[in-house]
This record gives structure tokens, sequence and C-alpha cells, in this order.
């Protein structure tokens, strides 16, 4: 592009922004006669017009490789930003072909003045007189450099926010379409802004990849003509979806994402993509299947029969830097029944259970921890399953999204509450205490107040490391010894009604009854007191969210699990949440041959 060029296109560029009509004929005029004269450069020498046929926004105003990319490490330059200006500019006219309502009649429509841009979703506009805060319908933007958390601010989001500044200079008129709501819970505006009849500020974005493009019930009158557009984008790797492999190299060194993945089962998976998709910040990707399951390459009308073991779930892909786990579990938690299995809702059948799938062996720790601090919030025992993904089948395509398709479908699940921030009782932030160092021991009485006193305590031996080795399997080694924790509801004990006593596997130290096991919902194990006061040892945990207390035989030193204070009050307020794998059983018939025929009253 030679000079002439770039300067005759750079100032049609900013009268078709700007759009004043009759002000615009007369600049162009004055523009082209000051280069004729000034440069000496002849209109012929100029670029004609093409016959492109019929309108279409199928590709960008200038080479995909010509646009500089967003997602760098710096704010874009004056002439970056204008070659983006410059292309959106002239892609604009040709968008009411492709718009399904076609070219706006703006007498229609409720006109108003940019006053400025505060990034790429959001304007403050001057309507009857008033400043008002306008967020775009349909779209989404990174944040820019405005946003009020440092954490979140982003030089994409920066570089979005200065295109769009550089497209609608201050005092231009706009116009608004509004959708089925006009205001969201922020009191800000909700509309889709139109710079004349051709052009949608909008659909612009989302065309060029400078926005995602993202639901917001029930405003959903252009979402899926939205979504093409930015399929387009993406397809062409435009804005914040080029794929530039230099430029990804050196953000994963100098600004990694931190990907994850879990698998989330609520009730009719619609819902709970729905409510996810809603989230500001930190959900990458969403797609529905069914997971854990027994048949292979199920349909839904497999699953709907509720006898092939498989739920509803929802992959959730996120960025950990964005939103953590703790975050992605308090939002499960606040659009789930807990305490219900096998229904969720309206929903009813065993598909529908409520259930928290990880591939990530790190989140099991915390996963657990997570519903263990949110059991007191709750009158009945928490039944959600933990388990290790198995299998994950993805649903079919109608399934996909069904609530940005359907915005009247089905949904047990209220999605206006993901705009709501999450409160510390959801977070379970743990209480910063420092009464006890870490793995100091606690002193026995706190807990064992309602506890036997047997009098002499009997010699139980640990033995050697390399006898442990070869007696215990792997689990039991890693639980009793590694102080490791054993998947909830798949272990042996959890639902065990048998009577008779609960022995250290390491040891056969005595340690719990089986007239003092509850069902608390947890999925191992629980017990309201010990066997006899002496038997077991305490010490102050730190290892994950919260203080927790440890609880570990008194002679072989063996982890057994956790005491927390949310049991049955009419048992004594306690829950001595036990793992199965470092527990052996002794019936009671066998337990005077087993020479614990002294402990046979506590049980009979």
């Amino acid at each position: 592009m030679n000079k002439c060029e770039m300067n005759v296109r750079r100032l049609k560029s900013r009268l078709n922004i700007i759009k004043r009509p009759l002000t615009a004929l007369w600049s162009i005029f004055l523009a082209f006669t000051i280069i004729v004269s000034v440069t000496g450069c002849s209109l012929l020498d100029l670029p004609q017009p093409e016959n492109t046929g019929q309108p279409t926004a199928t590709g960008p105003g200038l080479p995909v490789e010509e646009l500089p990319a967003l997602n760098q490490q710096q704010v874009l330059d004056d002439d970056q930003i204008f070659k983006y200006t410059l292309a959106l500019s002239e892609a604009a006219p040709d968008f009411n072909a492709l718009r399904p309502s076609g070219k706006a009649d703006l007498k229609n429509l409720q006109a108003a003045l940019l006053e400025r841009v505060v990034d790429g979703d959001t304007l403050v506009i001057k309507i009857d007189g008033q400043s008002k805060r306008l967020r775009l319908i349909g779209i989404d933007a990174p944040e820019s450099f405005s946003h009020h958390d440092e954490n979140l601010r982003t030089v994409e989001g920066e570089n979005v926010s200065r295109i769009v500044t550089a497209l609608i200079e201050p005092g231009a008129s706009i116009w608004l379409q509004f959708d089925t709501e006009k205001y969201d819970q922020y009191d800000r505006m909700l509309a889709y802004v139109y710079l004349d009849e051709n052009i949608m500020l909008n659909e612009l974005l989302a065309r060029f990849g400078l926005v995602k493009v993202k639901s917001y019930r029930p405003n959903t009158h252009f979402h899926d003509y939205l979504k093409e557009l930015e399929a387009d984008a993406k397809s062409e790797n435009l804005g914040i979806w080029r794929n530039d492999s230099e430029l990804n190299d050196k953000r994963k060194g100098d600004n990694p994402m931190n990907k994850k993945t879990i698998y989330l089962a609520g009730g009719c998976f619609w819902g709970v993509e729905g409510y996810y998709q809603r989230l500001a910040k930190g959900v990458i990707s969403t797609e529905v299947g069914y997971a854990n399951g027994k048949t292979e390459d199920p349909t839904y009308h497999d699953v709907l029969r509720g006898d092939t073991g498989f739920a509803e779930t929802l992959k959730l892909e996120y960025d950990a830097e964005q939103l953590s786990l703790r975050e992605v579990l308090a939002h499960f938690f606040r659009i789930v029944d807990p305490t219900t299995a096998d229904r969720q809702g309206n929903d009813i059948g065993n598909q529908y259970r409520p259930g928290i799938y990880y591939v990530d062996e790190d989140d099991f720790d915390e996963i657990c921890d997570y519903i263990d601090a949110r059991r007191k919030d709750y009158s009945k025992g928490i039944v959600i399953e933990v388990h290790p993904l198995n299998n994950f089948y993805e649903a079919e395509a109608y399934h996909q999204e069904y609530l940005d398709k359907n915005p009247g479908g089905y949904c047990h699940v209220n999605l206006n509450l993901a705009d709501l921030p999450l409160t510390e009782a959801e977070l379970a932030v743990p209480e910063l205490k420092e009464s006890r160092a870490e793995g100091e021991r606690v002193d026995p009485e706190l807990f064992e107040r309602f506890a036997v006193e047997l009098g002499d305590k009997q010699r139980y031996d640990r033995p050697s490391d390399e006898d442990l080795r070869q007696d215990l399997t792997d689990l039991q080694y890693r639980v009793t010894q590694d102080g490791a924790t054993e998947r909830p509801f798949d272990n042996e004990f959890n639902d065990h009604r048998e009577k008779g006593i609960y022995v250290d596997i390491v040891s056969g130290e005595p340690l719990f009854s089986s007239t003092d096991k509850f069902d608390s919902g947890c999925g191992w194990p629980s017990f309201s007191k010990p066997i006899s006061k002496g038997m077991i040892d305490y010490y102050k945990d730190h290892s994950l969210y919260r203080e927790r207390i440890e609880v570990r035989s008194s002679s072989a030193d063996s982890h057994l699990g956790h005491v927390f204070d949310d049991g049955p009050k009419e048992l004594g307020g306690l829950r001595y949440c036990i793992n199965s794998a470092a527990l052996r059983f002794i019936a009671l018939e066998e337990m005077e041959a087993e020479g614990y025929g002294y402990l046979m009253f506590l049980v009979e």
C-alpha cells in the first residue's frame, strides 16, 4: 500500500466511522484536494473499488497476517490500532446482508450519544440528557486496564478496548436496540448498539474476534447469529482467536494458563452447562455428556432408562488462574441439592445423581475437604459421589449449549445466580487459627469426654516397615504410613452394618465399636467416639485449606483419618471420619477367639 493510498484510506476510515454524512462528503472532497496539491498524488493512482458481487462479511478488510496479534505482552501502538479500525470500517457496511433482521430502521431505535468507551463490551452513553452505563448484549470482552481488580486486567483486553475507542469517537451518535430485559442487576442498560442502519457494534466485534460470544438469557435475540460470526472469526484466527505458535510459546513462558478439567453431575446437564457458561471469568469450554457408566457409546435414550450407570455430566475446562477449584465447587453446591441421591429438581433417576468426577489425583483431597467443610450447612448428610473419571461420552449435538439454542427450554437451575459473587460461607473459607503449631499433639480430652476408660492399656506393637510392605495392600500402606485418603463410598466399611469392633490394620489395636458407627453420608465409615480413651492420638493438620485434626493410632502411629465437630449432637457432636483401609473388622462372634473378648460388652 503506497503512502497516498494509506492517507486517503485513513481519512475515509475515520469519516465512515464517525458517520456524519454531509460533513463527511465535504471532508472527503477537501482531503482529496489537499492530498493532490501537497503530495502530487493523482486520484487515478488510488485503488478502484472491486466488484465483489453480493455483500459478504466472511472476510476481513486486511489479510490476517497484516493484523497484529492482540494477545501479546505489550499494548498495540497507534499504527497497529489503525490497522484494526481500518479493517473493521471496510467490512462493516456488508453486515446488513447477513443480519437476520436486515438493515436497521433507526427511527424505531433509541438514539443516544457516546460519552466514552469503558472497555470492549461496556460504554458510557448519554440518553435523554442522562449518563448511563451500557453493556453490549451477547458478547464478553477480555478485561482491560480499567478493571478494578488488578489481577484480572489483561493486555489483550486493553488492546480490544483501545480498538473500540478508536472505532467510535466521543460524541458520535449511536442507536440502541433492546431485547427482553433493558437493565441487568447492576443497573446497566443492555442493548445492541448500531453505528448506522448497516452496522451493529456487537456483530462487528464478534466477527473480528475482539470478544467472545456469551448468552445472557433471556436477551438472546441475536445469539445464534453472533455465534456464527464468532465461528468465522475462530476459523480465520482473528483477534483473540489468533493462533500464533511463536506468540503462544512466549505466553506459555511468561503468562501460562493453568488449564484444568473437572466433570460435574448435577441433574439435567442443560441447566448445569447454562450456569457455568454464564460465569464472568475462568471458564474455557463446556461440553455435556454421559460419565462413569458401564456400557460403551450410549445414546440419550439409553441413559434415560436409568440402567446404564451413566450420569448426565458437564465436562468443564477452566483456567485455575482465574477460577479456582474451590470456586468451581462452591458454584456447584449453589445449584444442586447435595443431600439428595438420584434426583435433582424435577428429574428423577440414577442418571441424575450428583457427582464430582476428577482426572487430576491432586484434586481429590481438595474436593473431599470442601465437602467436609460444607456438611454443617445441611441438616441431612451430603451424598455427592466423588470418583475418578472412568469414561465420558459426548452427548448428541442438540444437547450442547441447549439453553442458548432454546432460551425457553427446561432448566432446573436458577441461571441468574451465576451473576452473584460467591460468599465466604459458600467458599467455606477457613478461619486462620494459630493456637497450635503444625503437627503438634492436641489434648485428647477435648474429644474423648464420652469415651470409656478400660484401665491398663495392652501393648500393640508396630511391625517393621519390611513386614508392612509385605502384609498390607498398596492402598493400606499409603493410607496408614503416608497419610493418603481412599475414595469416598468406594471402600470396604462405609456401608458396613455387622456387629463387632474395628482395629488398627497395622497393629491390631482396638479403635472403634460398631455401636458407635453411624451413617454420616460422607462416604467413609464414621464413628461418634473411639472404643476407649488412650487408643488415639490427635494432631494439628493444615495440609489442605482449613484447620483439621488428624487422628492416628496410639501404639502403631497409623494414620486413620480426621475428627470433625459436625457429628450428631445426640451422640456427642463429633464425627470420626476414618479410612476403611486403616481398619480390620472383628465380628462379635470372633472377638473371643481373636483376643478381644474383654470388649464384647461394648458391642452386645
